[in-house]
């Protein structure tokens, strides 16, 4: 199948395809502004159409996005940036995966992906909600599936196609989901009614384990949740939005709850929250020692893993009536870029928000970077960053006949172009006499931090990290290093490792040298 292209955008300079592709799939246009590149999400093969993507855009270790695009009516696709090439693929969709392992029924369907793509051990986990109304709708569903795209077959699998009436869950539908990856579990939660999920990964069972006794009715779920370093799962609920208030308690829900697998649910009144709207959106920094959330009307917390700890840092300086449904953590943990969106459609933007200060400005109106997506109505996306300093977005509107816009945005080079930044600045890296060599271009007036990573890969492809920085001191341009003073990662089996400098996503891009391989490092 061709790519999709249109005559009124311009095609960016990307690598040449390695090989045929037999799948649906999109190449990359340039925005209206340096910084910007488009996809657009292409039709499945049985010609569902993908114009809806909430909330549903992830990365993985390896840089590479994943998105869902669903009709909201019938289907859900998921689909695959791969760096290598700058080219995006439909990888499956619900229907054809279940139909291949003989599990769907006549007049089935599978409406969205409502949940961010999960990447864990190999694949990316994504899991069905069909129905998403606050009422009884949902009964008459069989219940949700699982689905896992695994990278090494390049397969969509239905993961609940072994379990009891090949469904995760009598009539369940899942809006959001959450790993914990030290003990192989997936986490959901359902809608309307709140039930938390597990899903174990190893013996593919998927157990309910209910809601706090405290939760009565049918209430907006929260879009986020996360575990923390000891397997507890925080949870939230509720919006004073009218359009999905349905009257709750706000003393209910004006904190955050959890569960604990050693003691059930539980409350946290300490966790407060500016208002009983649940938590929509998060990304944690990249040592996965604090984590950066918001609901949807842009009030930002801070929890602080090692402490169990949680704060109120701020918010926007936007209306509370726009809906905030983008939050993308800037790799140095300086800046947060957060979208404010459903306001009419060019009025959509991303706005910069600094951590220490507060202070935050509108980076960009969404009209300035591509014309197509300035039309819709929503833009979404959370923790979808790629290796090289970008994250990614989605822009749609509902029902228009028009299939998604992904946008990869790069701050840095979006501040140089507008002016917001005197130069652009590109850190490289290199290997001579034995040593590791990094550069940097531009003015060198002052200093600079830049991040960098120790990635041991070994031969079945698992990765292990660690992480670090380096200044440039002012007047500086070179910096060199001995590979043994790095911290190594701790991992087992045949392995290589690798010495890679990381975007800060605030200051400095990276340029074509990005990474160095370290010989027989121990």
């Amino acid at each position: 199948m061709a790519c999709v292209s249109t005559s009124e955008t311009k095609p960016v300079h990307q690598p040449a395809l390695a090989e045929v592709i037999t799948v649906p799939y999109s190449r990359a246009r340039l925005g209206k502004i340096d910084g910007v590149t488009v996809w657009s999400l292409v039709n499945a093969p049985t010609g569902e159409r993908p114009d809806q993507s909430w909330l549903a855009i992830g990365s993985d270790s390896e840089g590479d996005i994943y998105i869902s695009g669903h009709d909201h009516i019938n289907n859900s696709m998921l689909y695959r940036l791969q760096q290598s090439d700058a080219t995006l693929r439909w990888v499956g969709d619900a229907r054809s995966a279940s139909e291949k392992a003989n599990n769907w029924h006549v007049g089935e369907s599978a409406e969205k992906f409502h949940t961010r793509p999960i990447a864990h051990d190999g694949r990316i986990y994504v899991a069905t909600l069909d129905k998403s109304g606050m009422n009884d709708s949902y009964l008459a569903t069989r219940g949700f599936h699982w689905y896992g795209y695994d990278k090494l077959t390049n397969e969509l699998i239905d993961l609940s196609a072994t379990e009891p009436n090949g469904v995760a869950a009598k009539h369940l539908q899942i809006v959001t989901i959450q790993k914990d990856p030290e003990n192989n579990l997936i986490y959901g939660i359902s809608v309307p009614q709140n039930n938390l999920v597990k899903y174990d990964i190893k013996n593919g069972v998927t157990t309910v384990l209910g809601r706090p006794s405290q939760w009565q009715g049918y209430f907006y779920s929260n879009r986020y949740m996360w575990v923390d370093s000891r397997g507890r799962v925080y949870i939230s609920g509720g919006s004073t939005r009218h359009q999905w208030h349905q009257k709750e308690l706000s003393t209910t829900f004006d904190h955050i709850w959890y569960y604990d697998p050693a003691v059930g649910f539980g409350e946290l009144p300490e966790f407060s929250l500016k208002a009983a709207n649940a938590i929509e959106i998060g990304q944690w920094d990249r040592k996965h020692e604090r984590l950066y959330v918001s609901d949807d009307q842009g009030n930002i917390y801070r929890f602080t893993d090692a402490s169990a700890s949680w704060e109120f840092l701020g918010r926007p300086d936007y209306s509370r009536t726009a809906k905030t449904w983008i939050l993308q953590l800037s790799p140095d943990e300086r800046k947060i870029y957060l979208g404010r969106s459903d306001t009419g459609a060019s009025r959509n933007a991303i706005y910069e928000y600094d951590i220490a200060t507060g202070d935050s400005f509108e980076l960009a109106n969404i009209k300035e970077l591509d014309r197509q997506a300035a039309a819709k109505d929503f833009i979404t996306g959370y923790d979808s960053w790629d290796n090289n300093g970008s994250f990614y977005i989605a822009a749609f509107s509902m029902n228009d006949g028009d299939n998604v816009h992904m946008l990869g945005i790069n701050p840095v080079r979006v501040k140089v172009a507008k002016g917001m930044l005197p130069e652009l600045i590109e850190v490289n890296v290199h290997k001579q006499a034995g040593k590791i060599v990094i550069t940097r271009s531009g003015e060198v007036t002052a200093p600079l931090t830049v991040l960098y990573e120790v990635n041991a890969l070994t031969s079945d492809n698992r990765r292990s990290s660690r992480y670090g920085e380096l200044t440039f001191a002012a007047q500086q341009s070179e910096l060199s290093i001995n590979s043994y003073s790095l911290a190594m990662p701790i991992s087992s089996g045949e392995e290589k490792k690798f010495f890679t400098i990381v975007g800060d996503g605030n200051l400095y891009i990276i340029g074509d040298n990005r990474e160095v391989l370290l010989i027989n490092e121990k």
